[in-house]
């Protein structure tokens, strides 16, 4: 704007600069003109008055008088007798002039005793000026000037003149130029946050009110799409899925820390990268190139950490055109490992009931059928009577974990009991047993009170203690031992027997996992104790360890608070 106000106020002071000098030029014309007629009309009388005053000379006196007043001056002068002829002439031979009586000048002497005229001279060429004066002696006197002489003066005054205009021109651009840095300086000085304190040209006012209007509307739009901003920004980074929205080019717009953990991706800005840079599965990204033509698709995968993942691709439409995308990202590893649980757990129900099941069925067919010889049908009967034993076994053991699994749906009551006298009991339950397999038992209690479910953590331990008489060897021994420290109580099942492989250990206490992998039946069990046993001190609030080497015997270690919540 500066540039151009400036470069208009020098193109106007220019154009009137030349607009002034050529209105001067046409005045300084017409008015030399003026004067240049002025002075031949006075030059005229006195050359007139002159010659009647020496008509007395002889010719040649007069001739010399005529050429004294011709060169005294740049005006010409001619001397015309009454018939036209021309009888002297200051600049021309008049010998060689044609008769002048046809002129205008002259025929209007003759008649008026004076005249004059305008045009381009015959003899000279020029434009010309003509003054006539009837002398008393019948001649006709003339004398003439040119427009040359106007043009002559003017030439003499153009320098000076075109030096006042180039001056007027230099002048004026710089005018120009600090006039318009004034006139802008407050312009270029507002200041547009707060538009109404300028003190400024009163035709800008309503445009300062219009944008005083406007920061109002962009400040409240501002404070609500901060506000919206802080608050997505809050809930995404809270979130424990992932969250990313794309573009329609599939390029990231937002991704917030879960979802750059899911994808095992760095913690760096990958804002306005293609989504490419953050999964190059091509399934993954199949997908999303689906999605962004309006379909919700779905896609499962593993990260490089082994969890699985469940993604929910929805388009984003806007106006009824899709502007991208957004991606939920959710760990489903428990339900995935829920899910591979139950399935596992199916599929050792059904084995663990299929094995007793079929020898039931196949002892009382030969029975039924009369096969069997009678004195084998006692023997039978045994063997029914045990299957069947551990047949109700196994499945009082499967309501047992599927009560624990419901705990959250129970309310147990906790009873404030001395340990030592839980131990006590378990000791007595399990000691014909011990001495049945010759293994020694040995207890290092005090007296510790806990708050704990008596028949349920009663079993629990008394499960441990009978897993190391089990897995005992012949003459070994086991010790109970019963400790606290601060607020929690421990208690160590510990056994000198066959020990847990390394590769058991993180197995042990899922169902029916046994160390011995084919099942065996060599060592009567279900498979379910030690998840029955965690499952027990979990609902205590409890943590069970274990410490084991392979040939040395194992330590189960069991964890408990001291008090309890009451409403539980």
């Amino acid at each position: 704007m500066k540039r151009k106000i400036k470069m208009r106020m020098c193109l106007l002071t220019i154009f009137t600069c030349i607009v002034t000098f050529y209105a001067t030029l046409a005045a300084s014309y017409k008015t030399a003109s003026i004067r240049m007629e002025i002075d031949t009309m006075r030059q005229a009388s006195l050359v007139a008055a002159g010659i009647e005053n020496i008509e007395n000379l002889d010719e040649d006196e007069q001739k010399r008088y005529l050429d004294a007043v011709g060169k005294s001056d740049r005006s010409r002068v001619t001397l015309i007798s009454k018939d036209g002829a021309v009888i002297y002439d200051s600049n021309a031979d008049s010998s060689k002039m044609s008769n002048h009586l046809d002129r205008q000048e002259i025929y209007e002497a003759i008649h008026n005793g004076k005249g004059e005229a305008s045009r381009t001279s015959a003899t000279l060429g020029h434009q010309t000026y003509y003054v006539a004066r009837m002398l008393k002696n019948g001649n006709i006197l003339r004398v003439s000037n040119t427009t040359d002489l106007v043009e002559d003066d003017l030439k003499k005054a153009f320098p000076q003149l075109a030096m006042i205009i180039f001056m007027v021109v230099v002048l004026s651009i710089y005018i120009a130029s600090t006039l318009t840095k004034r006139l802008v300086k407050p312009i270029n000085e507002i200041n547009l946050k707060k538009p109404l304190e300028n003190d400024i040209y009163e035709e800008i006012s309503p445009l300062l009110h219009k944008i005083h209007a406007q920061n109002n509307k962009i400040d409240e739009q501002f404070r609500k799409m901060y506000h919206q901003q802080v608050e997505l920004e809050a809930i995404t980074s809270n979130m424990s899925e992932g969250m990313i929205f794309l573009d329609r080019n599939l390029r990231v717009l937002s991704i917030n820390n879960a979802a750059k953990k899911l994808l095992s991706v760095p913690k760096c800005e990958f804002i306005g990268q293609s989504i490419i840079s953050l999964n190059r599965e091509q399934g993954f990204n199949e997908k999303l190139k689906q999605t962004v033509k309006g379909e919700k698709t779905e896609y499962r995968m593993t990260n490089n950490n082994n969890k699985h993942l469940q993604i929910f691709n929805n388009p984003v439409q806007v106006d009824g055109k899709i502007r991208g995308c957004v991606i939920l990202i959710v760990d489903i590893s428990e339900k995935y490992a829920a899910e591979q649980s139950r399935r596992e757990f199916t599929a050792n129900v059904s084995h663990e009931l299929k094995t007793p099941l079929t020898s039931i069925s196949g002892y009382a067919e030969i029975i039924s059928n009369g096969i069997a010889k009678d004195q084998d049908i006692r023997s039978f009967a045994d063997k029914i009577y045990k299957e069947a034993s551990r047949l109700l076994t196994l499945v009082d053991d499967i309501i047992k974990l599927s009560q624990l699994d419901e705990k959250a749906q129970q309310t147990f009551k906790f009873e404030r009991v001395d340990i030592s006298s839980i131990i006590k009991k378990i000791r007595n339950n399990i000691k014909v047993y011990a001495d049945k397999s010759k293994i020694k038992i040995h207890v290092i209690s005090k007296c510790v009170s806990l708050d704990c479910v008596p028949r349920m953590l009663e079993e629990a331990i008394e499960n441990l203690c009978s897993n190391a008489i089990k897995y005992n060897n012949e003459n070994g021994n086991v010790w109970i031992c019963i400790s606290e420290k601060d607020d929690k109580v421990f208690i160590e099942v510990k056994d000198d027997g066959i020990g847990i492989a390394e590769n058991d250990k993180k197995r042990i206490f899922e169902r029916f996992y046994r160390v011995d992998k084919s099942h065996s039946r060599i060592v009567d069990g279900t498979g379910l104790g030690l998840a029955i046993v965690r499952h027990i001190i979990q609902i205590h609030g409890g943590n069970i360890d274990l410490c084991s080497k392979e040939g040395e015997g194992s330590v189960f270690i069991v964890s408990l608070p001291k008090e309890q919540n009451k409403n539980q």
